[in-house]
């Protein structure tokens, strides 16, 4: 199946009738019963579904050994702990990039209005999130934008997951911004990339995204749009 008709396949399909908010493939949702709610979303104010925190872990559970992960978009760290706990059976490495609650100035300059900055957790109070969960030395937050993030970013590490969260604005930029450093069979994925259930803006870039280079495994689940990098682009 070509990228395209995965992607009209994707954004048209309502998924199975049987049970109401079930989507297909049936495993998505099996990851999603047995991982997804582990992690209290109302208290870490975290806007994924449990299928896609479920296949958040399993992705993170199938990078390499030793591999690294980078997230972009932490905000209170719900994401974080699923990748992470995915990553504890790879002894992978996550880095987390988000402004966090410093530099509001900026932030209000850049902001696609979809996310209140007042009241934003700290770094301080993600960090000791993860430690409690468990993740002490297995992560890095970057108090950070992304694009500051990516220029200064130490090009000596390769990147196994890149998962795109951050402005809704920009997430084939983040991508181009990362490219450069995504490891041969390179996973990326995108939040909020649904019609539906996500951002115009965010669905444009991912046809962008998904229609250079080539890919494997391909994967809608409800909002997020994944895939595996094979052949990186020309362009």
């Amino acid at each position: 199946m070509s990228v395209h008709d995965f992607l009209e396949q994707a954004w048209t399909e309502h998924g199975p009738k049987v049970i109401s908010g079930f989507s297909r493939p049936l495993y998505h949702n099996l990851q999603g019963l047995l991982h997804g709610y582990k992690y209290d979303k109302h208290a870490y104010g975290g806007m994924i579904r449990h299928t896609e925190a479920g296949m958040l872990t399993r992705w993170a559970s199938k990078v390499p050994e030793n591999g690294v992960i980078v997230e972009i978009g932490c905000y209170g760290g719900l994401s974080t702990s699923y990748l992470l706990k995915g990553a504890q059976k790879r002894n992978a490495h996550v880095y987390a990039i988000d402004p966090f609650n410093s530099d509001f100035e900026t932030q209000s300059e850049r902001t696609d209005d979809t996310v209140p900055l007042d009241n934003k957790p700290s770094r301080a109070l993600v960090e000791q999130r993860l430690q409690e969960n468990g993740f002490e030395g297995r992560f890095t937050l970057i108090e950070n934008f992304s694009q500051e993030a990516a220029r200064d970013w130490d090009t000596s590490i390769g990147i196994d997951f890149l998962w795109i969260d951050g402005n809704h604005e920009q997430a084939y930029q983040d991508f181009k911004d990362f490219e450069p450093c995504l490891n041969p069979g390179a996973r990326v994925a995108v939040h909020d990339a649904h019609p539906r259930y996500g951002y115009s803006a965010v669905v444009e870039d991912v046809k962008k995204i998904f229609n250079e280079g080539e890919w494997t495994d391909l994967e809608h689940v409800k909002s997020i749009i994944a895939g595996r990098r094979t052949v990186a682009s020309s362009k």
